[in-house]
């Protein structure tokens, strides 16, 4: 009887085994030793299951390419503030001083000041994180030299985190800006009554 199961083909073999005769010790005995029984549990993959494969891949490319174009856009907005460095300083400071004229209500010139502020931080960046981002090189010798995947993501990251800070200190200074001329408003207006 076994050689019975020996000749039939492995559909033949599982209709056997599960329909005909599932309590049959030689049609057991050939579905295991064929590997057969691996299959029981999922009986064929699933569109679900392919989708979710095939999404995980396009998701990791795109995380990829994401990288790959922010580790690009990072080196290349602090290597060109670094040549142009005056004009950057210019930028800052001409943005800072029409921001404080305008005692910091006035949306357009806080936005010049927000990329005024970025790119003075740009042009810091180099200085602050020389040896966590860079590895202790200039920022030309790090661009010359060979770099892991670890150098090219760790560059754009903290690069990401220093223009947060950035954020964060444009947008403490235009706050202290205004209430410094709220306070100035009042107290000239107090001493008019007066």
């Amino acid at each position: 009887m076994g050689r019975k199961y020996e000749n039939m083909s492995d559909s033949e073999l599982e209709w056997e085994h599960k329909h005909n005769n599932p309590g049959s010790w030689g049609a057991e005995e050939e579905y295991k030793r064929r590997g057969l029984d691996r299959y029981d549990n999922d009986d064929s993959y699933s569109v679900a299951d392919i989708a979710g494969i095939g999404g995980s891949a396009v998701f990791l490319i795109l995380l990829a390419i994401i990288m790959f174009i922010s580790a690009v856009l990072s080196a290349y907005a602090v290597q060109v503030v670094l040549n142009h460095w005056f004009f950057t300083l210019a930028l800052f400071f001409g943005t800072y001083y029409f921001m404080f004229r305008k005692q910091g209500c006035n949306r357009f010139f806080n936005i010049l000041f927000f990329i005024g502020s970025y790119g003075i931080f740009t042009l810091l960046f180099p200085l602050f994180f020389e040896d966590l981002a860079l590895k202790g090189l200039s920022f030309d010798q790090y661009l010359e030299g060979p770099k892991s995947l670890f150098d090219i993501v760790k560059f754009p990251f903290f690069y990401a985190l220093f223009m947060v800070v950035s954020y964060f200190f444009t947008k403490f200074v235009i706050s202290r800006t205004k209430k410094k001329y709220a306070l100035y408003a009042e107290l000239s207006r107090y001493n008019r009554r007066m």
